[in-house]
């Protein structure tokens, strides 16, 4: 290996720690407040997945208009870094999680609401996408992601209404390692 290949690879790896790190300073942890209600926002990982979208299909559109490439083929791979795009920027204005003293509510991208009663509380785990999710014991599951701003807040609510008295349900039930594995990922 030249030395030009670790170079670069080490500012590489310098750049992705740094951006990383920043992100991780930029995230809140209270959520934000409207009435009696408290909401999930996008946090800092989010907006910079959007902004590298928009980079990508930026570039992406100047090299097709440029004909450097050929025409079909980037033009594909410029509508699916927009239409990827789109989609991150549709659910940031769809998609909202909330929650006061009697209940946690989420509207998905479809527009379906799914509520929750923390007296319903029952389960909690982390799904294949590492988004965090809670449900009772025979409802639908309530995902939510670790990365938005105000998850440590929630994540206090949810520890403070998680019975500890009922018999497992599921191997899902370990509410702190659950929990502590979802705070491990970007927040000290």
């Amino acid at each position: 290996m030249s030395i030009d290949v670790l170079t670069k690879a080490a500012l590489f790896v310098s750049a992705f720690m740094a951006v990383t790190a920043l992100c991780v300073c930029l995230q809140r942890r209270r959520a934000r407040r409207h009435g009696e209600w408290r909401y999930l926002t996008p946090g800092p990982y989010f907006w910079l997945g959007l902004f590298a979208g928009l980079l990508i299909t930026a570039v992406a559109t100047l090299v097709v208009a440029a004909g450097r490439v050929e025409r079909n083929s980037g033009l594909l791979f410029t509508s699916a870094f927009a239409g990827l795009t789109l989609f991150l920027a549709i659910q940031a204005l769809i998609e909202q999680v909330r929650w006061n003293s009697q209940r946690i509510e989420r509207r998905t991208i479809t527009g379906r609401t799914i509520s929750l009663g923390w007296n319903e509380l029952a389960r909690i785990g982390v799904d294949w996408s590492s988004y965090l999710w809670i449900s009772s014991f025979d409802g639908p599951r309530l995902r939510i992601s670790s990365y938005d701003n105000g998850f440590d807040e929630l994540g206090q609510m949810i520890r403070d209404h998680l019975p500890t008295d009922l018999p497992p349900a599921s191997p899902e039930l370990g509410a702190e390692p659950m929990l502590a594995e979802a705070r491990a990922r970007g927040r000290a």
